[in-house]
């Protein structure tokens, strides 16, 4: 997850993106899916890439939109609301930790994003960079590794390219690589543990 923090903090700015030298100021963190479900407004091909990508890191999903896509609804994990968004959707005690705003009607996405903003909910509102506090980085996972590639929102395709090339150019089962990795260190633990005694 690619995330402007300054919007997060100060919900009033979401208009203004902070820069460093020309350059969007972010930081890449990995939201574990313990920190609760996700809500995704719209049923149509982009929220479907969405849900896809929240069902693999393990989320539990809320779409909400008159018509849904079969895709997204055959997902076990995705529970569908088939009707317009309301604004209590976002009230108090709604419990999301992360909101996609995806739908084909701008007035929407932007309400949904004010919402998200002013209840203090990371919000990516895919048709309008400004009203975004964190992009949806393209990524590789193979196991436990995930490898991120973001363009602070410039270009998705852009972003997905680089995710193939990245992928190519490893070549080799990163999954595997991670479980002896993981097996080497808890040995490694266990051993200091046990001359610490």
């Amino acid at each position: 997850m690619w995330t402007d923090d300054s919007r997060l903090k100060r919900p009033e700015a979401a208009g203004s993106v902070s820069k460093r030298n020309n350059a969007l100021v972010s930081l890449m963190i990995a939201l574990q899916p313990s920190a609760g479900p996700a809500l995704v407004v719209g049923g149509g091909r982009v929220a479907a890439r969405k849900v896809a990508a929240l069902v693999e890191a393990g989320f539990a999903v809320t779409v909400v939109a008159p018509r849904i896509a079969d895709a997204i609804a055959a997902h076990p994990r995705v529970t569908v609301v088939s009707r317009r968004f309301e604004f209590e959707d976002l009230g108090p005690g709604a419990g999301y930790a992360v909101v996609f705003a995806c739908t084909d009607a701008r007035e929407v996405n932007r309400r949904v994003g004010e919402l998200a903003r002013a209840a203090g909910i990371p919000v990516n509102v895919c048709d309008e960079q400004s009203e975004s506090t964190f992009f949806s980085p393209a990524t590789l996972r193979q196991g436990d590794v995930a490898v991120a590639v973001s363009t602070g929102g410039a270009s998705p395709l852009l972003a997905r390219e680089i995710r193939g090339r990245v992928a190519a150019a490893l070549g080799y089962d990163l999954a595997q690589g991670a479980a002896t990795a993981r097996a080497e260190r808890q040995q490694r633990l266990g051993r200091d543990s046990g001359s610490a005694n």
